[in-house]
């Protein structure tokens, strides 16, 4: 996916996430048109940040990138 691919759907109310282990386990989400990233939460362990992942995927306008 490149960055007017993510732009197309943020346009379209999607929201764009991904994992991220450093420098702590985190979700990422895109940023908008700079194309970069920022943290949407950070977890305390791996496993924690998996189900909270899991479960924001779970919406219909959340995919992953």
């Amino acid at each position: 996916m490149n960055i007017n691919d993510q732009n197309k759907l943020a346009k379209a109310g999607f929201m764009i996430i991904r994992k991220d282990d450093y420098p702590q386990p985190r979700i990422k989400m895109s940023a908008g048109s700079n194309g970069g990233w920022k943290t949407h939460t950070s977890y305390q362990t791996k496993a924690e940040r998996d189900r909270a992942f899991k479960k924001m995927l779970q919406d219909d306008k959340i995919i992953e990138g």
